[in-house]
């Protein structure tokens, strides 16, 4: 025991040394309030007893100064160290001095202690502030610089503490500073037994710019490390909360790419988003590329639950994904606004994610080699909403987004793209001098580039695999009902077919169950919309590019364009417009339900649209224009009875609709005869289909209608339109027709088949195989044709002038006779198929459409040519169609009457073509057409074999092929010359037949 010792007099109250005392006591109270020590042995029982430190300033001060010695300023940072100091396993279970409250006490964690301690403090200087009302103020102030004292070292030492947590020692057992550090924060910044924002605030005070990475950043990779195992399925929200709220303060922001892992160097696509520090915040989501089980929970057994239950657990999803999706963008906005290094920093780790993910473009993608569609997504939207500021309805930023920025970005790899319209030398070249001239930019440019890039290598690319999922979903469950019906017709193969039929099953329901995952992701109508918007900016930009006035949106664009395409405009990769167009096409086949056009502006679209339709040269790949037109077919098509498409009124109203959309579609019409692709002449039909649509749902305006009509003063153009959709009428209508008869076959063969058939499963297979297929092929067929001899019956109804042109007309009398000879002639009882509806084949409506045809084209010109037709003309098939057309309904009596009197002119044109043929006998070689064997009327020399035929002849063969007939070398009307001569003397040889024809007839004449 300590002795005893003589107290010194006391000061006078009112003295300075009276004072003095009275301040050294408060600051003795307060501080061992604070600490939970005591220099006092008599007060052990509610505080640690600091022995060591008692004797210590005994010795130094011995008698001099009255014990027991108070803790003031002067010896506050040796009270804190003499208790961070006690060893909890030196504690002598029979030393009197330790009470059970300090044995407590000196067992906490040193950061638990000291950040007790400091809230102690905190509560001490608050109450002084409130309470003090009788403390004069330069006392106040004293005793609030101590407690500040105390605070900033009691703060200074839960940094050394966490950065060095062998520093003093603690018991085994007892957590480091770090971990404690992890779930103060976990619990959440001023939540009850988490971390006070003050205290936050008075560490990152002390430790910014020496040390604050060492500890505030081992906590945060602990929560990302902790974060890789997770899904949604588990408890992520905390951690998720813990980054967004720790961004919130910039230096923390700002010390997060000091750290090592913050941008690994040695990450690879496929691990950057669990190795880097923010990858794994960033990449949780509902996809199952790298978290099946969420599927499987979520959407289990999806055969068996009702729509309702699954759109429930759809939104459940999204709803989760959207608080995910939230706190990804207060990362990444809480760092942009750090400050322009962190801001940086953060840009070159989300451009080192998209050149580690390049090969996430290709057709076919080892998923397990690239990023996941989380993390791709995730950031897509933390970006989306950091362009929202530039986004405005005016596009009143759009000048500050530099072009040049995009074509020196090396993480682009842009060089190596297919560029809209640049040759690779040419590109080459450019690219490695903008590569050279590489210079800062601005945030706006920066954010715009990213955000095109990670919607290419991210949703564009999940929308895509959604679609093949969908379509997988289908084709299997197609095959496994197949293999189900097949197996009936093998009664001794059912136990293995049993086993097998279940595992196809087990395995749809998995597929089924990614599919629904999927579509959580892929169709949240926010996101959707949100991408709808940059998307208009991203058009709004292109036009502005080619816009000679650089003016566009602020005044919209003056067309046409001028022909020379800018240098800019062509280098720029061609994904971006196929990016645009795989979008809207997307929203128009999945998401059309969501309306997302009818909810944004949809100017932005139809300029785009109209502007690159109507300057095709602009766009070299003519599938991307033909992309363009695919989504005016999707949102021009009628959603119900009487409900136009979401463009349809907007095409109806804006100018340039007006005036350029309809002549932009037979521009393309006529340029996707010859593609380029192997595919092409399979091609031309889907995306001629797509125009014969929009035309159609657009009809019923007359303003387009007047547009489509002065575009046929480019008369080349419109033949050769004309030209080919007659082409396409014929191809078209003749496989539908051949494929209906092979149908008809079948169906006959298999409802009542042949003992040698019902016998051999394996050939009753086979026929039920082709006949799927002639299925197909004959839904396909018999659609594209509809559209299209629906397409030409309005075409001629409204300019029927255009189709009498030489070149084409015989040709188009010809077709209309073949096919209605297939419709009414000998073999139509081929065609009777059982479920006509299945192919959508309805030859009634056919029939008609083909009379009004030949109703609209009613005129001289048309009958002769009618007449000219030796090979399927046949009266009796106009009678067997108009009685078809009456007892149906489908033709009103005056009709049939105008049909009997164009029958009745092609007859007696008929009969003046015999008379004529008879006058002129036999045709001498040299005046006979090559080609077509009849009598030139205008011979023409063709330079390029010098062989000479009639000047219809070779103009309508140049319609569909640009070669010399005869020696295959290009040829083009331009060259060809006038055989004068020869056509001299074609008319005298038939005015003097014609003269000596009647000579003979009047001689005949007997006439008294």
């Amino acid at each position: 025991m300590q002795s005893q010792q003589t107290p010194a007099a006391s000061p006078s109250l009112n003295s300075p040394a009276s004072t003095n005392a009275a301040f050294d006591d408060w600051q003795n109270k307060a501080i061992s309030k604070i600490l939970n020590v005591t220099l006092n042995a008599k007060n052990a029982e509610q505080a640690v007893y600091l022995s060591g430190l008692d004797n210590e300033l005994y010795e130094e001060l011995g008698d001099s100064v009255a014990k027991p010695y108070n803790i003031t300023k002067d010896t506050l940072d040796r009270a804190l160290v003499a208790r961070l100091s006690i060893d909890p396993q030196e504690l002598n279970p029979n030393d009197a001095s330790l009470s059970a409250f300090g044995r407590k006490e000196i067992l906490l964690p040193h950061f638990e202690y000291l950040l007790q301690s400091w809230s102690r403090a905190q509560d001490i200087r608050r109450n002084l502030i409130t309470r003090s009302k009788n403390v004069d103020a330069n006392t106040l102030q004293q005793r609030i610089a101590v407690i500040d004292s105390t605070k900033n070292l009691l703060v200074s030492y839960a940094g050394l503490v966490t950065q060095m947590p062998g520093m003093f020692p603690q018991s085994p057992d007892a957590k480091e500073g770090t971990e404690l550090l992890k779930e103060k924060l976990l619990v959440g910044i001023d939540n009850s037994n988490g971390l006070p924002s003050e205290y936050v605030d008075a560490m990152i005070a002390r430790f910014d710019g020496d040390g604050l990475e060492g500890i505030f950043g081992p906590p945060l990779l602990s929560i990302s490390r902790d974060l890789t195992n997770m899904t949604i399925l588990d408890e992520f929200l905390a951690p998720m909360r813990v980054l967004a709220q720790a961004t919130l303060y910039k230096p923390i922001a700002s010390m997060l790419p000091l750290l090592d892992e913050f941008d690994p160097e040695n990450a690879v696509a496929n691990n950057i988003e669990v190795l880097s520090l923010l990858g794994p915040f960033f990449r949780l989501s509902g996809f199952p590329d790298i978290a099946p089980k969420v599927a499987e929970s979520y959407f289990k057994n999806p055969e068996t639950r009702t729509g309702a239950d699954l759109e429930s657990t759809v939104n459940t999803v999204r709803s989760t994904v959207h608080s995910i999706r939230v706190s990804v963008h207060q990362i990444m906005n809480n760092m942009v606004r750090a400050s322009p290094e962190t801001r940086q920093q953060l840009i070159n780790y989300l451009q080192h994610i998209i050149q580690l993910n390049l090969k996430r473009a290709q057709m076919r993608v080892d998923k397990t080699q690239v990023s996941s569609d989380g993390l791709l997504s995730n950031i897509t939207q933390g970006l989306l909403n950091l362009c929202d500021p530039f986004l405005d309805f005016r596009a009143s930023k759009i000048n500050k987004v530099e072009i040049d920025h995009m074509f020196s970005s090396d993480w682009l790899n842009l060089k190596e793209e297919t560029l809209l319209n640049a040759a690779k030398p040419e590109s080459d070249e450019f690219y490695d001098k903008k590569l050279s001239e590489k210079k800062d930019t601005n945030f706006i440019t920066q954010v715009f580039t990213l955000t095109l890039a990670y919607l290419h290598y991210g949703p564009i690319k999940s929308f895509s695999d959604y679609q093949e999922q969908v379509k997988a979903c289908a084709d299997f469950k197609q095959e496994l009902e197949d293999y189900e019906r097949n197996q009936m017709n093998d009664p001794a193969n059912a136990p293995m077919a049993n086993i097998i039929l279940q595992r196809g099953k087990n395995k749809l329901t998995s597929m089924e169950s990614n599919k629904l995952a999927m579509e959580a992701m892929v169709l949240d109508k926010d996101f959707l919309s949100h991408t709808m918007r940059f998307y208009n900016f991203v058009m709004s930009w292109m036009v502005r590019l080619v816009d000679p006035k650089d003016k566009h949106p602020w005044e919209t664009v003056s067309l046409p364009l001028p022909k020379d395409v800018p240098v800019p405009f062509s280098m720029l990769p061609e994904w971006i417009v196929q990016d645009i167009v795989d979008f809207f096409v997307f929203l128009g086949k999945q998401a059309y339900h969501h309306r997302i056009l009818k909810s944004n502006s949809q100017a932005e679209l139809i300029t785009f649209i109209i502007t690159f339709l109507s300057n095709g040269q602009y766009i070299k790949n003519p599938y991307l224009k033909a992309k363009l037109v695919e989504i005016l077919c999707y949102f021009t098509y009628p959603i119900g009875q009487g409900i136009p498409g979401d463009l349809e009124d907007a095409l109806h109203s804006q100018q340039i609709s007006l005036k350029y959309l309809m002549p932009a579609m037979l521009n393309l019409f006529v340029e996707v005869e010859q593609t380029g692709a192997s595919s092409q002449f399979y091609d031309k039909f889907n995306i001629r289909y797509n125009i014969s649509e929009v035309m159609k749902n657009l009809w019923s305006n007359q303003s387009h209608r007047d547009s489509l009509r002065q575009s046929t003063a480019n008369h080349e153009l419109f033949i050769q339109f004309a030209n080919m959709l007659m082409s396409d009428v014929t191809y078209l209508l003749d496989e539908s027709l051949t494929r209906l008869t092979e149908i008809k076959g079948l169906e006959d063969e298999l409802g009542h088949p042949s003992p040698e058939l019902a016998a051999n499963p394996q050939l009753l297979r086979e026929r039920q195989a082709t006949l799927t297929g002639n299925e197909r092929q004959a839904r396909f067929y018999v659609t594209m044709g509809n559209s299209t001899v629906h397409m030409l019956e309005y075409l001629t109804k409204e300019i029927p002038e255009p189709f009498m042109a030489g070149e084409i007309v015989d040709r188009l009398a010809a077709m209309l006779d073949y096919n209605l000879s297939q419709l009414v002639g000998p073999k139509c009882t081929e065609l009777k198929v059982k479920n006509r509806e299945k192919y959508h084949f309805a030859p009634r409506t056919l029939l008609a459409q083909i009379i009004d045809i030949y109703l609209n084209l009613n005129s001289d010109t048309f009958v002769k040519a009618v007449s000219r037709d030796e090979r399927s003309y046949q009266k009796n098939y106009f009678s067997r169609a108009a009685s078809i057309l009456l007892k149906h309904g489908l033709k009103l009596r005056d009709d049939i009457a105008e049909l009997e009197r164009f029958v009745n002119r092609v007859e007696i044109s008929r009969q003046e073509e015999h008379e004529e043929e008879d006058e002129l006998g036999d045709i001498p070689d040299e005046f006979i057409d090559p080609i077509l064997s009849h009598l030139m009327e205008d011979p023409v020399v063709l330079p390029t074999s010098n062989m000479i035929v009639d000047r219809s002849t070779i103009r309508a063969h140049l319609l569909g092929d640009k070669r010399d007939p005869f020696s295959r070398a290009p040829l083009s009307m331009d060259m060809i010359k006038p055989a004068t001569e020869l056509k001299e003397q074609i008319m005298e040889w038939r005015k003097q037949r014609k003269i000596s024809s009647q000579g003979k007839l009047d001689v005949m004449d007997t006439t008294p």
